[in-house]
């Protein structure tokens, strides 16, 4: 019973010893994964820093380019307003114009009329 007892003694620490070697190879295994992934999270970041910086650069040159640019709009707005404006005193000037030259026509245009022909017209007619 003894030898029994010693070979059950001897199994379980042998069978104690061999888990011992397989979870420290687990272990050294998991090890070399979190030492991996750690290089990789150390490359990833050194390449996206930069990456974030030069974005957050041309973010602020597209910003400054749109600030140009909305202020040649509001410009263009400006001379647009402008330009309607002169448009619209040139055409009351130029029919205020055409008016006064048609009525004076008219009137001379009449009054030849009448030297000529020697007849009176009444306003009615025409």
């Amino acid at each position: 019973m003894d030898t029994f007892v010693e070979l059950m003694k001897g199994l379980l620490f042998g069978g104690i010893a061999v888990a011992f070697f397989v979870l420290a190879w687990m272990f050294l295994r998991l090890a070399r994964i979190f030492s991996t992934t750690e290089k990789t999270i150390k490359d990833v970041s050194k390449e996206v820093v930069p990456l974030l910086g030069k974005t957050h650069v041309t973010v602020d040159n597209i910003n400054s380019q749109l600030s140009q640019l909305d202020t040649a709009v509001g410009d263009v707005a400006g001379i647009t307003g402008e330009l309607d404006q002169t448009t619209t005193v040139i055409t009351r000037g130029v029919r205020s114009g055409v008016i006064k030259a048609s009525s004076a026509t008219a009137g001379l245009s009449r009054g030849i009329s009448t030297f000529l022909g020697g007849k009176k017209t009444t306003e009615g007619e025409g």
